[in-house]
């Protein structure tokens, strides 16, 4: 095989394993810039960089009212995230994917500690969500 045709394959080959490289399961971790604020007045989770991000994550949130605000400020521009909440007597108030520029509201529950499980799945982009009391 002459050099000219070797090229092709070589170039083939490196962008073929250039593609496996990335798709190396990961669960969330200090790459990713976590950052999670935890108080009665809001409780507000970020993270970066999300490459092929595959995990569950739970969290306790007291709640001091009956059901919350929610802003979404995701990108997840492939695989997904899903928050689920359960309020204080583990009765399921709301359950959505993350999502970009989204308000939204809970159901109705009963206020203390909510029980927040984020499910990340191949997930790539950026996760952004605030939780805050509302009456």
């Amino acid at each position: 095989m002459s050099a000219v045709r070797r090229w092709p394959w070589l170039i083939g080959g490196i962008v073929l394993l250039s593609g496996c490289l990335d798709s190396v399961v990961r669960q969330l971790g200090p790459e990713n810039d976590p950052q999670i604020v935890n108080t009665p007045d809001k409780f507000e989770f970020t993270a970066t960089d999300l490459r092929n991000v595959n995990d569950v994550l739970n969290y306790t949130w007291t709640n001091p009212a009956p059901a919350a605000a929610l802003r979404h400020d995701s990108f997840i521009h492939h695989g997904f995230g899903i928050l689920i909440i359960h309020d204080a007597v583990g009765a399921l108030v709301d359950s959505t994917l993350l999502e970009l520029n989204l308000d939204a509201e809970t159901k109705v529950g009963t206020p203390g500690p909510w029980t927040l499980t984020l499910i990340f799945s191949a997930a790539r982009g950026r996760a952004d969500f605030t939780l805050t009391p509302k009456e």
